[in-house]
């Protein structure tokens, strides 16, 4: 739920700047939003979505549009899931599907 109001108070801050670089004729509230999500995706964004699966165009539009509220998460959940060769390791009670 927090995360759901987190992208909406995003959402809300890119259509406020918008709103007031049309009104206002006021540009710099927009190109800030705009340089400092371009920053994280070079720096952090595109190389978390990446490391996490997902695809370059999905990191980059997710990026502009969330900065932080979308990949601080992702890295988040990839230190969670801290994989050994253990866990790779088949064991005879183990069930295993075949698709032949």
């Amino acid at each position: 739920m927090v995360a759901v109001l987190s992208y909406l108070a995003c959402i809300a801050l890119w259509i406020g700047s918008t709103l007031l670089m049309i009104i206002k004729k006021n540009p710099f509230m927009a190109l800030i939003l705009f340089l400092l999500h371009f920053y994280e995706l070079v720096t952090v964004g595109l190389k978390t979505g990446r490391e996490y699966g997902k695809k370059d165009p999905v990191s980059i539009a997710s990026c502009l549009c969330f900065g932080f509220l979308w990949w601080l998460p992702l890295k988040r959940q990839m230190k969670k899931e801290t994989f050994t060769d253990a866990d790779f390791v088949r064991h005879d009670d183990d069930i295993v599907i075949r698709h032949d």
